[in-house]
């Protein structure tokens, strides 16, 4: 089993990549999600509930896609005059537990007003959470997360009752990824240590994949919009698509807690 999941911010985020695409995160999206269709592959999208408020026609549009799954990403991935603040006192954006549960529910509000759909599955921004964050989770509403970045894990597991991690097992595109501002000539040596270009990208996430699956795990990938429209037009993510086709995909909501043997 496969589960192919990315994250989507909103088109005020002004991160690292986005002056690399005239495309917003969202736009991004949709044609991400109609190159995993064209593959019969199940997608799992964490958006940012301020994504929703900005470009609520384009989330439309990916919520009615039936092959895709939308998540929360945060209300708007610490961008927000009190994170930044938190960020400073608390050395944590989250800040105190009132702040964080507000954020939770904030997005979960944002995304189901404008998607029509309950949302049960979350991944933080930047993977960023507390002690709290599973019970605040929870209590929310949300079923899976998907936080935790670790290729010995093969499927998921309990946290707390009724909260289950699905962790992120195949090498993320962002943090090792060549691309954008992270190439040589832009970046000093010390940021571009460890990255490989996009097509050792998809060599070594093949070759997981193929671990994974032979192990009976369920092989989660995290490949986001923006970074594959960044590092080749996402060539490179219609060439992963291609290889996954073979393969059962899941969403996050449903994948499985048991390494078949």
């Amino acid at each position: 089993m496969v589960c192919l999941t990315g994250d989507v911010h909103q088109r005020s985020y002004r991160g690292t990549d986005t002056r690399f695409s005239s495309l917003s995160e969202v736009q991004l999206a949709i044609q991400y999600g109609h190159i995993a269709e064209k593959y019969g592959l199940r997608i799992t999208l964490f958006l940012t509930g301020k994504a929703a408020l900005e470009e609520p026609e384009g989330v439309r549009r990916l919520a009615a896609m039936a092959h895709c799954e939308i998540g929360g990403h945060t209300y708007a991935a610490f961008r927000d005059p009190w994170s930044r603040i938190y960020r400073k006192l608390y050395k944590t954006p989250w800040g105190t537990i009132r702040h964080q549960s507000q954020d939770i529910g904030r997005t979960l509000d944002s995304l189901q007003q404008v998607t029509g759909k309950r949302i049960s599955v979350w991944r933080n921004h930047s993977y960023t959470n507390t002690t709290e964050t599973p019970t605040l989770l929870e209590q929310a509403g949300i079923c899976r997360l998907s936080d935790e970045v670790n290729p010995a894990k093969l499927c998921g597991e309990s946290l707390i009752p009724g909260l289950v991690s699905v962790p992120i097992n195949v090498l993320p595109d962002h943090e090792h990824l060549l691309h954008g501002k992270y190439v040589h000539g832009q970046a000093k040596p010390a940021q571009l240590s460890g990255r490989v270009s996009i097509g050792e990208w998809l060599t070594c996430v093949q070759s997981q994949v193929q671990t994974v699956r032979e192990a009976g795990g369920v092989a989660t990938l995290l490949a986001h919009p923006l970074c594959m429209e960044v590092a080749d037009g996402m060539r490179s993510f219609e060439s992963l698509c291609r290889f996954l086709q073979p393969f059962p995909s899941c969403w996050v909501s449903n994948a499985s807690l048991d390494v078949v043997r």
